[in-house]
């Protein structure tokens, strides 16, 4: 994990040294902390779920007629006496091999197993994220990354407690993303995608990230495509009756849990839900149209990169939260995942605006001070402007669900970040740009991304 830090000139050990303790440090205390809220707090809802259907494969039962029936007690149960909602689980049959799979061990085992696969998915996530930082940032970034376990999508949320297997799988997707981006390697990246497709179909949606940072990945992003559509369009045949109990169990994840995501049509068919009319077609057609808005978007952005337009370094953040937003129905383990990047974005906004400000104050002096500052630590104004705006959001969030509040913050980021792809891309801020590096000089080559152009970082 440290390896993918970088630190001052080794000139200085005993302020590396002390920069590597405090990194350590704030691990240390983060795990502590997610070890009391396991005490505290009710945990491990998903896997719960998980080792419930384990349970009930093993002993040769049907794990969605099981869920289906507990479901429908629960709403035949007077209001008031019903309890927390249940829930069943919901992946296609193809996955029940592997529960019976994991039935063969003792509950402990499996248990451990599975805490240390989803400690290796958070770790891999966090060391992805860590690469999409210039030299610069990785210095304040390294210190966050470990609380970041407690705000997915910026916003406070205990997903970290879940224990849903996705969290593992965007450990692996992403870190073999990193691959892709830095060195053109797409390969482990669409295996990767075609192995969280057979949990999540709506995670084929990920295939557009090589599309968009990528050269001539049109042919193999469509054919992994198709592999996982026919995978799951073989399970009809394989397994007729337990693939239409399945259908059945996702159609009661909305009819009776209500649980639309927090993406933009899901949002709107909670909104549809809410006014008690029926949801489908109506929130398929807008994920369409919404998609194919942001997919278009993404692409003609895509097309400016590699033009040299816009440099990887201020793309990358922009592209991946673009994918996380064509994902049909957002989670929080999914928000999770592109935490990084919605913070980077967060972040250089507010030092665009602080350096513009000065700009439009005519103060040369004080924009060149502020970039030469960005290379060494950040300035007062900034930590105040960003750390406010985070705690204002979270406020904002204790009166509301957690799902449309990181669904504004998500499509507000979002906005941002292309709107400065648009405007520094024009030519904007080209004092703060020039002074930055300048003031980088050689240590740019210790970055996580490169500002050289599209052809010298991807193959």
């Amino acid at each position: 994990m440290l390896r993918g830090i970088s630190f001052p000139s080794p000139s200085h050990p005993a302020w590396w040294n002390s920069h590597r303790k405090l990194v350590l440090l704030c691990w240390l205390v983060a795990v502590l902390i997610v070890v009391l809220m396991y005490d505290l707090h009710n945990t491990g809802w998903d896997a719960k779920i998980y080792w419930t259907a384990v349970q009930v494969v093993h002993h040769g039962a049907d794990p969605y007629a099981v869920g289906m029936a507990v479901q429908h007690a629960y709403h035949n149960l007077p209001k008031g006496q019903n309890g927390p909602h249940p829930f069943t689980y919901v992946y296609p049959p193809m996955t029940l091999p592997l529960l019976r799979l994991v039935g063969m061990f003792p509950a402990w085992l499996a248990g451990t197993l599975y805490v240390i696969a989803i400690a290796i998915g958070v770790l891999l996530q966090a060391w992805a994220g860590l690469q999409l930082a210039t030299k610069t940032e990785r210095r304040w970034l390294a210190l966050l990354l470990p609380f970041t376990l407690f705000f997915p999508g910026l916003i406070h949320n205990f997903t970290i407690l879940c224990g849903n297997i996705v969290c593992v799988l965007y450990g692996l997707v992403l870190a073999a993303g990193v691959r892709g981006w830095k060195y053109g390697k797409w390969f482990w990246y669409y295996a990767a995608v075609l192995l969280i497709s057979v949990f999540k179909l709506p995670l084929l949606t990920l295939l557009a990230l090589p599309l968009l940072l990528g050269r001539r990945q049109w042919l193999s992003a469509c054919a992994t495509g198709a592999a996982g559509v026919a995978l799951f369009a073989i399970q009809p045949w394989l397994w007729p009756n337990l693939f239409r109990e399945y259908l059945l169990a996702v159609r009661l994840q909305f009819d009776y849990n209500h649980d639309f995501g927090a993406s933009p049509a899901g949002m709107f068919g909670t909104v549809l839900d809410d006014m008690g009319k029926p949801y489908s077609p109506a929130v398929t057609i807008f994920y369409l149209v919404f998609a194919v808005a942001v997919g278009a978007l993404l692409l003609h952005l895509a097309h400016r990169w590699r033009q040299g337009r816009i440099s990887l370094e201020r793309w990358l953040p922009v592209a991946l939260l673009g994918t996380l937003l064509m994902n049909p129905r957002i989670m929080e383990y999914d928000a999770f995942a592109f935490t990084v990047p919605m913070l980077l974005l967060a972040w250089r906004a507010f030092r665009a605006v602080l350096d513009t400000a000065a700009g439009l104050a005519g103060d040369g002096a004080l924009l060149l001070r502020r970039s030469q500052e960005a290379n060494n630590r950040p300035d007062l104004a900034l930590l105040l402007a960003a750390s406010g705006w985070f705690t204002a959001i979270n406020l904002i969030r204790l009166g509301a669900e957690w799902k449309p509040a990181d669904a504004g913050v998500m499509l507000g980021l979002f906005c941002v970040g292309v709107g400065m792809l648009y405007w520094r891309a024009e030519g904007q801020n080209d004092v703060a740009e020039a002074a930055s590096a300048a003031a980088a000089g050689a240590g740019e080559a210790g970055t996580g991304v490169s500002a050289e152009p599209p052809h010298a970082v991807i193959g």
